[in-house]
C-alpha cells in the first residue's frame, strides 16, 4: 500500500481514536482500568466482579481514587480506547516505514507525528497514574494536535499547490488559530466539569451546566467569533480554486455539528454523545483549515 493510502487511513483512525478519547471522559469512564498498561492486573479486562480477587477493592483503593466498585462498562470503554489507541500506533509505525522512501521532507514530519504519538502514549500513562490531572489532560489533547499536524504536512508535502491571494490565505490562518483556542478553552471547560461532577455527583447532571464557571460562558460566547471569522473566510474564498474542493462545505458542515451539539449539552443536560462529537467536530474542523493552509501558498 502507498504511503498515500496508508497515510490516511491512519489520519481516520486518529480521529476516531479522539472520539473514543471523547466518549471515554463523557462517559466517566477514564478509570475504568486503575492500571496500564494491563486492566485490573489482565491482558483481557475482567467482565463481571467475579473474575477480580476478593480484596480488589483494598488492592486498588488508592488507584482508583475512592471509586471503588467495579464497573463493567465503564471498564472495557476505556480498554476499548486503549485498544484503538495501540492501533493508532501500529498505523503510525507503519506509515512511518512507508515514509522513508519518500525523502527527508516527507519522513521528517511523519516521524515527528510517529514520536507525538508516541509521547501520547505515555502521558496517557500518567493520565491514569495521576487520576486525570487536570493540565496533564490538556497536555494530553495538545499533543493530539501536534500529530494531526504534522501527519497533514507529511501527506500534503510534493502535492500541487492552489495559488491564493495573501489576504485571502490568512483568512484561513486566522481561523485555524481561532479554533485552537475554542479548543483549549473547551479542555478547561471539560476539566471544570470534572470538578463539578466530583462535587454534585453523577445524579445531579441536570445541574452540572448551571454549576460551570465563567470559562464555560467564555467558550460558549466565543462561539460567535468563529461564526463571525468562518464567514469572512467563506466570503474570501469565493471564486478561488479552493472554492471548488470539498473544503468549504466540510468546515460548514463541521461548524453546524459542532453548534448543534454545543446547543444540546448547554439545554438538554449533555445527552449521550453529544460531548465527542462536539470534541471530534472541532478537531476535524482544525484539519481542515491545516490541510487548506499546506494545500495553498500566497501569490
Amino acid at each position: 500500500m502507498t504511503f498515500q493510502r496508508f497515510g490516511t487511513i491512519t489520519l481516520i483512525s486518529l480521529y476516531v481514536l479522539i472520539l473514543a478519547g471523547g466518549i471515554v471522559r463523557s462517559t466517566g469512564s477514564g478509570m475504568g482500568c486503575p492500571d496500564w498498561p494491563k486492566c485490573f492486573g489482565q491482558l483481557v479486562p475482567p467482565t463481571h466482579i467475579s473474575e477480580l480477587p476478593f480484596n480488589y477493592q483494598e488492592i486498588y483503593k488508592e488507584k482508583l481514587h475512592g471509586e471503588v466498585l467495579f464497573n463493567p462498562t465503564k471498564t472495557w470503554i476505556e480498554y476499548l480506547n486503549r485498544l484503538m489507541g495501540a492501533l493508532t500506533g501500529l498505523f503510525m509505525a507503519t506509515t512511518l516505514a512507508l515514509s522513508i522512501k519518500k525523502g527527508r521532507r516527507v519522513f521528517l514530519p511523519t516521524l515527528a507525528a510517529f514520536l507525538l504519538v508516541m509521547a501520547n502514549a505515555v502521558l496517557g500513562k500518567y493520565v491514569v497514574d495521576s487520576f486525570l490531572l487536570p493540565g496533564v489532560v490538556t497536555m494530553h489533547m495538545l499533543l493530539t494536535t501536534g500529530v494531526l499536524f504534522f501527519l497533514l504536512k507529511a501527506l500534503q508535502t510534493d502535492k500541487p499547490k492552489i495559488d491564493l491571494a495573501q489576504s485571502q490565505r490568512k483568512w484561513i490562518t486566522i481561523n485555524a488559530f481561532i479554533i485552537c483556542i475554542q479548543i483549549l478553552l473547551g479542555t478547561q471547560v471539560r476539566e471544570n466539569m470534572d470538578e463539578v461532577i466530583r462535587a454534585l455527583g453523577e445524579n445531579a447532571k441536570a445541574q452540572w451546566i448551571e454549576n460551570l464557571d465563567l470559562g464555560y460562558i467564555t467558550h460558549r460566547t466565543f462561539s460567535w467569533a468563529i461564526l463571525i471569522s468562518h464567514y469572512f473566510l467563506w466570503k474570501n474564498v469565493q471564486g478561488t480554486e479552493l472554492n471548488n474542493t470539498p473544503y468549504v462545505r466540510a468546515f460548514v458542515f463541521c461548524i453546524g455539528i459542532s453548534l448543534i451539539s454545543g446547543v444540546l449539552m448547554a439545554y438538554f443536560a449533555l445527552p449521550m454523545g453529544s460531548q465527542p462529537i462536539h470534541l471530534t467536530s472541532s478537531l476535524v474542523l482544525l484539519g481542515l483549515h491545516v490541510h487548506a493552509w499546506l494545500k495553498t501558498r500566497s501569490i
